[in-house]
């Protein structure tokens, strides 16, 4: 179950992060256009990894909102003690705890291809997007190589693949979402879209 795959993995999590994940990620959100004071949304959470990013671009009249379904990772999450403005929550991607339009901005952080339904967990993302909000899918290798890295781990997440980016921009676009665009570069794979407004 995949589930227990990623709970078992949670005490280790964090290490097996790549030294230079946080440089990259903190790249990825200084151009994703968070400002302070923004509602922010991270699906899939993990143990944080983004969390304390996420937190530094919206200060501390902002708040994020860390999602994962593993509860083990959450656990870990929360031993960081990120302060009033970071609360976790266990929740499935597709089927999100919240009304519609609650989030201005929402991340997912190398969780993608784990979703079993990736059309309808991006569906889900845009219901909670207000309008005008940012969904980031951002990954810190490039397609060939998470995809190469999930085959050979192998189990339950050998089958979990990064679609080509040209498909992925037209289920974003499915999904409702307008300026889409993604890049596949060497170091890293990051989609973007917007929920547009009436």
């Amino acid at each position: 179950m995949l589930r227990d795959y990623f709970n078992r993995l949670a005490p280790q999590w964090d290490g097996l992060a790549a030294d230079d994940q946080t440089s990259l990620l903190r790249e990825i959100v200084a151009g994703s256009g968070l400002r302070e004071g923004m509602r922010v949304l991270d699906v899939g959470c993990g143990t944080g990894v983004l969390t304390l990013l996420l937190l530094a671009a919206v200060g501390k009249q902002g708040s994020v909102v860390g999602a994962d379904f593993a509860p083990a990772m959450l656990e870990q999450a929360r031993t960081k003690r990120f302060g009033p403005n970071a609360v976790f929550i266990e929740a499935d991607v597709m089927s999100l705890p919240f009304a519609g339009g609650y989030f201005d901005a929402v991340f997912c952080n190398n969780a993608l291809p784990h979703f079993p339904d990736i059309p309808g967990a991006l569906r889900e993302m845009h219901r909670v997007l207000a309008e005008g909000g940012c969904l980031t899918v951002c990954h810190t290798k490039s397609r060939d190589e998470v995809n190469r890295m999930h085959r050979q781990i192998g189990g339950p997440v050998a089958d979990h693949l990064l679609p080509p980016a040209a498909e992925l921009a037209e289920i974003l676009v499915r999904a409702g979402f307008t300026g889409v665009s993604v890049t596949d570069g060497a170091d890293r794979f990051v989609a973007t879209g917007v929920r547009p407004g009436t």
